[in-house]
C-alpha cells in the first residue's frame, strides 16, 4: 500500500512580500488603472504585513512539529533525536596475546575545521597477530582470489593467478576465508569489516542475514561451526554460535542502542571460541585441487598449516563478488561520534526541566539517547508515557530538545532531591567533517602503547537532529506497519518476507478441538528452494524455530500455528 507524504515549507517574508505587491497590481488593473511602481507607503505597508504572516506561518509551522513530537510519543516511537557520525578504524598489535579494546573505548579525532572531538568503539573486540591468508570468491562454478584482499607472504611466493578456475560447489555464491597466525582464543571477539563497491547493497544484505560456517577439523561442515549475525549496536552484527543460541538468548538490555550509522551491516564480530571446538583445519576438502590450479602448482605444503576456515553462502542473483567487494580487513571496527556525559541534576538548584544539549568550547553537543536516570540511591527512573507499577518511582520525559524529570519518593515519603543522569551526546553534523587519518589515536594512549591506529575511512552519517518531511514519513511507515497480523494476507506476507529461502506459503485456517476447548489453528504449508542451503538438515531446523517465533509475536493472542515444509518440488523433507 502507497501513502504520499505532503511537504511543508511555509514561505518567506520576501516571497510572501512578492506575492502581496502582484496581488495589488491585478486587483488595481482591474479598474484599468496601470502601477509601474510601488507607493513607497504602501510598500511599507505590504512589507510590515509580510512579516506578520510570516510569524503566522512559523507559528503553525511549530504547531505541526510539536504535535508530531507528542504523537510519536504516544506510539513509543524514537524521537527526532541527533545522529552521530561514524568512521571505521583499523588496529595493528604489536604484542603476541591478543589485547582487549572495550566498546566505547575513547579514540582522539580532529575535524578538518580545527575542532577536537570524541570518537568511541562500538563494540568490544580482540585484537591480535592473526591475519588473512585468502579470501576466495566462488560464482557462477568459478572460483577466483578476490583481488583487493590481502593474502600472506606464504601464498604470495606461490605466485597465484586472479584468474577464475571452473569447479563444481554448487549453485549458491560464497566468499570463502582462511584466516593464519592465530591466538590459543583463535577468532574470540575478533572484528572483520567489508568493503563494498557501488550497486552491492543486496550482497550487504546477504552478509548480514545468512549463515557463516567454519570448518571443523577434518574440512567438513557441522552443526558446531554455524554461526548466525545478530546486530547489537550501531549497526554492528555479532556472530553467534547457533547451538548455543537458546541459552544466549541473554535477555535484551534496557539500555538504549546508538542508531544504525552509515556503515551499518558492514561489520561483524566473531563469537568467543577457543582451540576446543576443533576449528583448526588444514583446509576444505574440496579446495585442495582448486587452490593448486589457482597456483599452477602443488599446495601441500601452504595447506599444511591449521588455519581458521570460513564460508559465507550467499543468494543467488548478488552482483559480481569480484567487483563488489573492494576489501576485508580484519581488526578493523567502526566508530561513532558519542561520548558520555554524567551530571546530578539537583532538582531545588537546577530545576525539574533542564536542556539536554549545550555548547561546549563552542562545540555544539546534541542528546543521541538517555543512557540512564536515576535516584541517588541507583533506583532507575521509567520513561515517560509507559506504565507504571509504582507510583513512588520516578519517572522522565524527553520534549523539545529538554529532559524533564518527575522526582520519585525515598522509602521515608519524603520527595527525592537530587536525580543522576547519564547522557550519550554527539557533534551531530560536525563529526562528518573528520576525513581519513584524522582519527590519531587513543585518548588515553599510555594504555595501549603496543597498538597502532590506522583511519580507513571518513566520517559519516552524523546530523543535528531528524527534518520534519523524514520524521513525518516514518510516522506514516509507523502506522501502516506496526509488525501486526490480522488478516490471511498479514500472515503470508509476513511469512514469505522472513527468508529469502521461501518460495510460497499456502494458509489452512481451521477450528480444533484443544484441552482447553475449542482454538483456532493455522496451518502454513511453506514451500522452500532446497537449492538455498548449504546443510539443510542442519539449518531447516533453525528456520522453523525463527519463522514461528517471529509469526507468534505478531499474530493475535490465543490462535496456535503449525508449520510445516515442502520443497519447491513436492517432497517432504527428511
Amino acid at each position: 500500500m502507497g501513502f504520499t507524504i505532503m511537504s511543508f515549507q511555509p514561505p518567506t517574508i520576501l516571497e510572501i512580500d512578492r506575492s502581496l505587491r502582484d496581488d495589488f497590481r491585478r486587483r488595481v488593473k482591474d479598474f484599468g488603472i496601470s502601477v509601474d511602481a510601488t507607493d513607497p507607503v504602501l510598500a511599507v505597508l505590504f512589507r510590515t504585513f509580510a512579516q506578520q504572516i510570516e510569524g503566522v506561518y512559523a507559528d503553525t509551522g511549530r504547531m505541526r512539529q510539536s504535535l508530531l513530537d507528542e504523537l510519536m510519543a504516544g506510539l513509543q516511537l524514537p524521537q527526532r533525536l541527533a545522529h552521530p557520525a561514524q568512521a571505521v578504524v583499523r588496529f595493528f598489535s604489536r604484542a603476541q596475546r591478543a589485547k582487549v579494546l572495550r566498546g566505547g573505548t575513547e579514540l582522539n579525532a580532529r575535524a578538518s575545521t580545527g575542532e577536537r572531538l570524541t570518537f568511541g568503539l562500538d563494540a568490544t573486540i580482540q585484537v591480535s597477530p592473526a591475519r588473512i591468508a585468502l579470501a576466495l570468491a566462488y560464482q557462477d562454478q568459478q572460483l577466483q582470489l578476490l583481488p583487493g584482499v590481502e593474502m600472506s607472504e606464504a601464498l604470495q611466493a606461490f605466485r597465484p593467478s586472479i584468474d577464475p578456475v571452473k569447479v563444481n560447489l554448487g549453485a549458491q555464491p560464497a566468499l570463502i576465508l582462511a584466516i593464519e597466525n592465530l591466538p590459543p582464543t583463535l577468532l574470540s571477539r575478533h572484528a572483520v569489516f567489508f568493503e563494498l563497491g557501488p550497486g552491492s547493497f543486496s550482497l550487504q544484505e546477504a552478509l548480514r542475514k545468512e549463515p557463516w560456517w567454519t570448518f571443523s577439523e577434518d574440512g567438513t561442515l557441522s552443526g558446531e561451526g554455524l554461526m548466525r549475525p545478530r546486530r547489537v549496536n550501531s549497526g554492528v552484527y555479532q556472530l553467534e554460535w547457533q547451538l548455543e543460541a537458546d541459552q544466549a538468548a541473554k535477555a535484551e538490555s534496557e539500555l538504549p542502542e546508538i542508531p544504525d550509522g552509515f556503515y551499518s551491516g558492514r561489520q561483524f564480530v566473531f563469537p568467543e571460541m577457543d582451540e576446543s571446538r576443533k576449528l583448526l583445519c588444514t583446509a576444505p576438502r574440496f579446495l585442495d585441487g582448486a587452490l593448486a590450479r589457482i597456483c599452477g602448482r602443488d599446495m601441500t605444503n601452504f595447506l599444511n598449516t591449521p588455519r581458521v576456515w570460513i564460508k559465507i553462502p550467499l543468494p543467488p542473483g548478488v552482483p559480481s563478488l569480484r567487483n563488489a567487494v573492494n576489501g576485508i580487513l580484519l581488526h578493523a571496527m567502526t566508530a561513532s561520534n558519542v561520548f558520555c556525559r554524567n551530571q546530578t541534576i539537583q532538582l531545588g538548584r537546577d530545576g525539574s526541566s533542564v536542556p539536554v544539549g549545550r555548547s561546549s568550547d563552542g562545540i555544539q553537543e546534541m542528546l543521541v539517547a538517555p543512557l540512564s536516570v536515576s535516584s541517588l540511591a541507583n533506583e532507575p527512573y521509567e520513561a515517560g508515557l509507559r506504565p507504571r507499577r509504582n507510583a513512588a518511582v520516578g519517572w522522565y520525559e524527553l520534549h523539545n530538545d529538554r529532559l524533564t524529570l518527575h522526582p520519585g519518593s525515598d522509602p521515608d515519603g519524603q520527595p527525592q532531591t537530587a536525580v543522576n543522569v547519564r547522557l550519550w551526546l554527539t557533534n551531530g553534523e560536525l563529526g562528518n567533517r573528520v576525513g581519513p587519518g584524522d582519527i590519531t589515536g587513543f585518548a588515553n594512549s599510555a594504555t595501549f602503547d603496543d597498538i597502532s591506529v590506522n583511519h580507513v575511512t571518513a566520517a559519516a552519517g552524523g546530523t543535528n537532529g531528524e527534518d520534519h518531511p523524514s520524521t513525518q514519513r516514518r510516522f506514516a511507515e509507523a502506522l501502516l506497519s506496526r509488525g501486526r497480523i490480522v488478516t490471511r494476507a498479514d500472515l503470508e506476507a509476513s511469512t514469505l518476507s522472513f527468508d529469502r529461502r521461501i518460495l510460497k506459503v499456502e494458509v489452512r485456517s481451521q477450528i480444533e478441538r484443544q484441552p482447553e476447548g475449542l482454538r483456532r489453528m493455522e496451518r502454513l504449508w511453506v514451500t522452500l528452494d532446497e537449492g538455498g542451503f548449504t546443510r539443510a538438515d542442519l539449518e531447516l531446523p533453525v528456520l522453523q524455530q525463527g519463522l514461528e517465533s517471529y509469526l507468534k509475536q505478531r499474530l493475535v493472542q490465543g490462535i496456535l500455528l503449525d508449520v510445516r515444509f515442502e520443497w519447491s518440488g513436492g517432497r517432504t523433507p527428511s
